[in-house]
């Protein structure tokens, strides 16, 4: 049980346990926490549907089947599967390359858009269950969509903006503009609101909001709420007396747990109540019409670390079978240490992947590891239950790891000298007194590098002259000369484009990868100029989002690594009591 500010919220422990396999699913049990209560929605079982490991997104239902889009390697389609025995059968159409957003209230049709490649630019189609021919709704395009609860109306979003139109499409009025990127519409059961959620990707924040079909009285649904800014992606229950969401952490792993919240009209209150709390995630929840089933889906993380080719533009596996990121190798290339995926444990192993050896054991998590210039030791950043990040170091044969500045700030970004004696590092970005210190690791004394003060993310350059850091808005480069003791504005760029840069071996070029400027892409800038080029185009990989975003990483001889996205989908019933 904890306080949320707005009253007592109580936690309910999803804990999954095999419980029999029938018609080709895995049932499994939940227990609620001890200190629910009888009044309190809980979570009593949990059935897992498919065992495909295709990739998937939205779920649709008729009560008797889900309508599920699956993303295999060529494209996107929609398939029928039975709630009765599990069976898949693809719904054909007049075109491919579609996905499923809505269910006509008579559940013949479904409400359908076809992926052109144009962001928010897709058609909407209805498209029959059982026999009958596509058919466009009127000229209206966007991004998602949905019906009425009496069919009488569309809802559907082009960027920032709720468009309300006719069931055919026709009629279309401009709603709402938000602040933001606007996804996951919803009416509610009476039809009179839309509640829908937005994006912001300078501050990768989501958060739920709610608007009258007259586009009067807007606001955010959980104001105030601890949570508010990770929430997204719900749907009422047939009663409206509850609204299931979604809230992902990401730190100190990813995680994504369903939520629920009741009407105040239903209720006198609206605190939200958690559903499920690992270890898979659950997104997409769709309530059943009786209340008492929620359909969802549920990840079970997998990254895959890789290496770019740019001779053949492909990218290379590295580390066979295991799930990882944040990979570094040591300076003569012989070992690699790695973070595993996703029970976020520090390990060892040989450049061909033999001798591997744990470094550290749940409940600790590791993140961005690196070796120290001789080898022996491996600085990285832990996260232990109930305690700020701290900077540890473990010895290359394992060991008991120790914190090398005890503290009660979150420390991240462990940079080493060019001889292994001094370790640099900054802070969390929503640490108090941000700045960049320096530890002799022999004297155990610290140096705060002058005029770092409100700074983060350092990067030491190799021959020790230059500190790179980022402004507290995220939109500026840093960068401090030790022979002039002063700092200068390197580099100007939208919040967002300059992720997990590198320093170049000889020191002349900052690398980094740029996630928002233009096209996804790998640039530099050189010490000197203020201005960055590109290096190569990022396309043809799904990446896997981890902790701090999108890792990246350079080798010894400037290849470049990411993290391919392996993570399965799989459909998933949670059997509920809703009180």
């Amino acid at each position: 049980m904890r306080n949320t500010g707005e009253g007592v919220s109580l936690l309910f422990v999803l804990r999954a346990a095999l419980f029999a396999a029938l018609a080709s699913t895995a049932v499994f049990c939940a227990e609620p926490a001890k200190e629910s209560t009888a009044n309190s929605p809980k979570v009593t079982a949990v059935i897992q549907i498919t065992h495909d490991g295709i990739s998937k997104a939205n779920l649709v239902s008729d009560e008797s089947n889900l309508y599920v889009t699956e993303s295999p390697a060529f494209g996107h389609l929609v398939t029928k599967l039975s709630l009765r025995n599990a069976e898949r059968v693809v719904i054909s159409g007049a075109f491919p390359d579609v996905q499923a957003l809505d269910i006509s209230s008579d559940r013949t049709k479904l409400l359908v858009s076809r992926l052109q490649g144009a962001a928010g630019e897709n058609e909407f189609w209805t498209l029959p269950i059982n026999a009958g021919l596509p058919q466009r709704l009127a000229d209206s395009t966007g991004r998602y969509a949905t019906w009425s609860p009496d069919n009488k109306r569309l809802a559907f979003v082009k960027g920032s903006t709720i468009f309300l139109a006719n069931a055919d499409g026709s009629a279309a009025r401009e709603l709402y503009t938000a602040n933001g990127s606007v996804f996951s519409p919803r009416f509610s059961p009476d039809g009179k609101h839309i509640r829908f959620s937005i994006g912001n990707t300078v501050q990768n924040t989501t958060s739920i909001w709610e608007v009258g079909i007259n586009g009067s009285h807007s606001h955010a649904v959980l104001e105030g709420w601890e949570h508010a800014s990770a929430a997204c992606c719900g749907n009422w229950t047939a009663n409206g007396a509850y609204y299931i969401f979604q809230v992902t952490q990401t730190s100190p792993s990813n995680l994504t747990t369903l939520w629920a919240i009741a009407d105040p009209n239903s209720s006198g209150k609206a605190t939200p109540l958690q559903l499920t709390q690992g270890p898979i995630s659950f997104g997409n929840a769709l309530p059943s019409r009786d209340n008492r089933r929620v359909w969802a889906l549920g990840v079970q993380p997998t990254g895959e670390a890789v290496r770019y080719d740019p001779g053949q533009q492909k990218f290379i596996p590295l580390l066979s079978g295991v799930s990882a990121t944040d990979l570094d190798y040591s300076a003569d290339g012989k070992w690699v240490t790695y973070i595993s995926v996703p029970d976020g444990v520090l390990w060892r192993c040989k450049a061909d992947g033999t001798e591997k050896l744990q470094l550290t054991s749940p409940p600790e998590r590791a993140a961005l590891p690196h070796w120290s210039p001789l080898g022996d030791r491996i600085a990285y950043v832990s996260f232990r239950p109930d305690k700020p990040s701290q900077i540890y170091l473990v010895s290359l044969s394992g060991g008991d790891a120790q914190a090398i500045l005890p503290e009660k700030r979150g420390q991240i970004d462990a940079n080493w000298s060019s001889d292994g004696t001094r370790i640099m590092f900054g802070y969390l970005h929503d640490a108090e007194d941000l700045n960049i210190e320096i530890l002799d690791l022999k004297s155990r004394k610290t140096d705060v590098v002058p005029g770092s003060r409100n700074l983060f993310s350092p990067r030491w350059s190799p021959d020790g002259r230059y500190v790179a850091a980022l402004s507290p808005d995220f939109t500026k480069v840093l960068l401090f000369d030790y022979k002039t003791n002063k700092w200068s504005v390197w580099l100007s760029e939208p919040a967002g484009g300059v992720s997990y840069p590198v320093w170049s071996a000889d020191s002349k070029y900052i690398y980094f990868d740029d996630l928002v400027s233009d096209e996804e892409s790998i640039r530099r800038i050189k010490v000197g100029e203020n201005r960055a080029e590109r290096v190569f185009k990022l396309e043809g990989i799904e990446r896997y989002p981890g902790p701090f975003g999108l890792w990246s990483g350079r080798m010894g001889d400037g290849s470049w690594m990411f993290v391919r996205d392996r993570s399965t989908q799989e459909v998933y019933q949670l059997t509920l009591e809703l009180p």
